[in-house]
């Protein structure tokens, strides 16, 4: 069974909170065009990012069991989220439920805060405020609510499965907070407005001391496009001092070397390189460097990422996100090592 109208691929069987809904009274606030003064708003938080059901007997256990699957609408952050009801229309029985991909709270509310919103964030995965978000159930007769949907997948007939899909692998740091640009004047000095290059990052990289990442698991398609892998990574500068910054894969490829001095942020996009840069189909390390001469010098890392073909093996995960390319005939996938236990996996598209 496929649920239609999103990007993330799922299955049902992940861990799933329970929630306690609470009646929520919305005051007027920034962002607030989305509020119907005349609906009631049931809030429930989520510090992080998973599927997400709400039960029968919770709906009725505050005071919504005789509402209609077709009229539950949900909110985050202003937008609309697409849920699934177990039931498409009409009151809910026990055991049926609200399903959804749950988001924690990210940096993206954060980014209209900083004095330069286009160019000033390092990365927008995680807040500078807090991790928890705030959900607002309510009930729309009027209709227009998102759904997913259940459709049947059709015989595969004489199709042949896709033999790869373009992996995209991200890392987001959260081990300090960098504070960005600094006048130094005796001692550092920063602005109390969001400036450049503020938000969380790895800890302070510095000359001889490379920080490295290795990434595991990486079931490498290795007949896919000969120039298909691609490097991106979110980097400033957190000292006052001239540097190069290099990139390397496995000690000594170095694929990147650029001169980033001061505090200066620098967002790197390497695309096109040769496939065979990875040479471990299953690993591979990634290395940054601060080659300053400056052993006082420091560069901090806000985010790191790959693109590469990869065949459809999920490592054995319980959920696991992928992006296909548009296609006019549809496609077949046959996909390996999926730990569903003894649920049928549903696919969220």
């Amino acid at each position: 069974m496929t649920k239609t109208n999103n990007c993330t691929g799922m299955k049902r069987k992940l861990l799933i909170p329970l929630f306690l809904l609470l009646v929520s009274s919305v005051h007027a606030q920034l962002n607030n065009s989305w509020i119907d003064y005349n609906k009631t708003y049931y809030k429930f938080r989520l510090g992080k990012d998973t599927l997400c059901r709400i039960p029968q007997t919770v709906l009725s256990a505050s005071g919504l069991g005789t509402a209609n699957a077709e009229s539950f609408q949900l909110w985050r952050n202003g937008e609309q989220v697409r849920i699934y009801t177990s039931v498409a229309t009409g009151p809910m029985s026990v055991g049926d439920y609200i399903e959804f991909w749950g988001l924690m709270n990210d940096g993206k509310p954060d980014n209209q805060l900083y004095r330069d919103p286009a160019n000033f964030q390092l990365a927008d995965r995680y807040s500078l405020e807090t991790d928890t978000v705030a959900y607002f159930l309510t009930v729309n007769p009027a209709g227009g609510n998102l759904r997913y949907t259940n459709a049947v997948n059709p015989s595969p007939g004489s199709a042949t499965p896709d033999p790869y899909f373009m992996r995209k692998i991200d890392y987001y740091y959260k081990t300090q907070v960098c504070r960005g640009v600094a006048r130094v004047v005796g001692e550092y000095i920063y602005s109390s407005a969001y400036d450049d290059g503020e938000g969380w990052s790895t800890y302070d990289i510095v000359p001889n001391f490379d920080f490295t990442q290795e990434i595991f698991n990486l079931n490498v398609y290795t007949a896919g496009p000969a120039n298909g892998l691609s490097i991106r990574a979110n980097v400033f500068g957190n000292a006052d001092n001239p540097r190069n910054l290099r990139i390397k894969i496995f000690p000594n490829v170095v694929v990147y070397s650029g001169s980033m001095p001061f505090f200066v942020q620098n967002r790197v996009n390497l695309n096109n390189l040769p496939l065979s840069l990875l040479q471990n189909p299953d690993n591979v390390p990634i290395y940054i460097e601060d080659s300053s001469g400056n052993t006082n010098d420091r560069l901090v890392l806000a985010s790191l990422g790959i693109t590469y073909p990869a065949k459809f093996n999920f490592n054995n995960q319980r959920n696991f996100s992928f992006d296909l390319e548009p296609s006019s005939t549809g496609n077949y996938l046959l996909i390996d090592n999926v730990n569903y236990g003894s649920a049928a996996p549903v696919l969220y598209d």
